[in-house]
């Protein structure tokens, strides 16, 4: 089987179970399968399926076909201008907070080196986000979940922010 023909077929298993955007989510889950863009699986829709690729890709639509959103599947979601790793155990980073980015940084566009607090940090989309804006502001971030503090120093690592911030497991 070919690409094009997986992903219209889980394109029909998606609407059968009324999920919103079918067609991109199919096309982000065969993505994450070929670890390549949703450009490389459209320029190469006649391109073969390995069946463990078949299977893997399959596997993923049946949990999107029962709700499981996307960003959970992939372990990714974009977040203003980075992509964060996340987990089952964070919340999905959502479009309409970024206008919390942006209003913060008008607020604080003539300051420096400011030490912003984080409680309920989650991925940490928010902190590490306006941490990489203020090259020359420090944070810290609380949660209350061990899980969410390690999440949060991967993507502080993976940002180059580990030296600029600080993560504590506390309520």
């Amino acid at each position: 089987m070919n690409i094009k023909k997986a992903v219209d077929e889980a394109c029909l298993i998606l609407k059968k179970s009324n999920i919103k955007n079918p067609k991109l989510d199919t096309e982000i889950l065969m993505s994450e399968v070929f670890q390549e863009d949703r450009k490389f699986i459209i320029l190469n829709s006649e391109k073969k399926i390995k069946k463990e690729f078949f299977n893997k890709y399959f596997n993923l639509i049946k949990q999107r076909s029962f709700g499981k959103p996307v960003a959970y599947l992939t372990r990714k979601k974009d977040f203003w201008k980075y992509e964060f790793e996340i987990s089952n155990d964070v919340l999905i980073p959502r479009p309409d907070t970024e206008i919390i980015i942006d209003k913060t940084l008008k607020l604080i566009k003539h300051k420096n080196k400011l030490k912003v607090l984080d409680i309920g940090v989650g991925s940490g989309c928010i902190l590490l986000s306006l941490l990489s804006e203020k090259k020359d502001f420090y944070g810290v971030g609380i949660d209350l979940s061990k899980k969410c503090i390690d999440l949060c120093k991967k993507n502080s690592l993976k940002l180059g922010l580990k030296e600029r911030v600080k993560f504590y497991k506390s309520d």
